[in-house]
């Protein structure tokens, strides 16, 4: 089991805040403009955690997030930072590290209409691609809630010619099912990758939910990383200026370790964390599930 597990790192933009960063509607890309240094010691602290891959912060850069907020932000500049800080970080590793370019929902998370066609969303997608195309290794398509959008950022990503994971979410949906109602079975046609995951999203809900993921799947290897957020507002909006629910009381350390394991009995080669998920839960799941290291 060990040999073959892939270990994730844990959530940026709530352990960002966490370490000092202003909570605004810029989210995570707040540390982008004003305090890079701790983005790189976020990175570093879930290297010495165990994690494998190192996940960009570009999940608030896009393009489309800056014109609608009227903050000003150069996106292309702040992704391609969020790469070279990511890749910095694991270059200067130990051991052999990855890094994963994430690619978010472009019109809001946990939203389960875009508004918008498949090739209009690629062509957004393959903008960030091609930002962070120098800086990674693979690409992850994060907290996909749409099929239009998982269909759109796999696409751009596929032809970077690097792997490319697809990672959906559950969080406010109605069943396990994407949010705008598209089987896993559907998805995971529209959006062929290398892995499949399950993420940003309540442990029950994926621990519901991943069974038939990994059904859907017919072999592909999947994962999950989960949120440790309380219930999610129906209708959150984080462009709007909602602020995100408080972290949960009874989602530490050793509670995530209890419920990786059991995603990993369900058939998950790749863990980690998500939101409200730091380096003290990815350094005790390392600890047990690679107790020789």
């Amino acid at each position: 089991m060990t040999s073959e597990l892939t270990i994730l790192d844990g959530g940026m933009g709530q352990e960002l805040m966490r370490r000092g960063a202003e909570e605004t509607v810029l989210w995570s890309a707040w540390a982008l403009l004003f305090n890079p240094e701790l983005v790189s010691e976020t990175h570093d602290a879930y290297l010495a955690a165990g994690a494998d891959i190192l996940t960009t912060n570009s999940y608030a850069t896009f393009a489309d997030r800056f014109d609608k907020i009227q903050i000003p932000g150069d996106a292309e500049k702040l992704t391609r930072l969020a790469g070279r800080l990511a890749r910095e970080s694991a270059d200067a590793a130990d051991r052999d590290i990855e890094v994963a370019g994430s690619l978010p929902p472009l019109r809001n998370s946990y939203n389960p209409d875009p508004g918008a066609t498949v090739a209009e969303l690629e062509a957004e997608y393959t903008v960030m691609v091609e930002h962070l195309d120098d800086y990674v290794d693979m690409f992850i398509c994060e907290t996909m809630g749409a099929r239009v959008e998982a269909e759109a950022a796999a696409n751009a990503a596929r032809r970077s010619g690097k792997p490319v994971w697809v990672a959906f979410t559950l969080q406010g949906g109605t069943g396990r099912h994407l949010l705008d109602g598209t089987t896993f079975e559907a998805a995971v046609k529209a959006a062929p990758a290398e892995a499949y995951l399950l993420n940003c999203s309540t442990p029950e809900q994926i621990s519901a939910a991943l069974p038939l993921l990994v059904k859907a799947a017919k072999g592909v290897p999947v994962g999950a990383y989960a949120n440790a957020f309380h219930e999610m507002p129906v209708g959150w909006s984080g462009r709007a200026g909602d602020l995100l629910p408080g972290p949960r009381d009874d989602m530490d350390a050793q509670r995530h370790v209890d419920v990786v394991r059991d995603w990993i009995e369900m058939g998950a080669t790749i863990v980690g964390g998500c939101c409200e998920i730091g380096p003290s839960h990815i350094a005790a799941m390392t600890r047990a599930l690679r107790p020789t290291t």
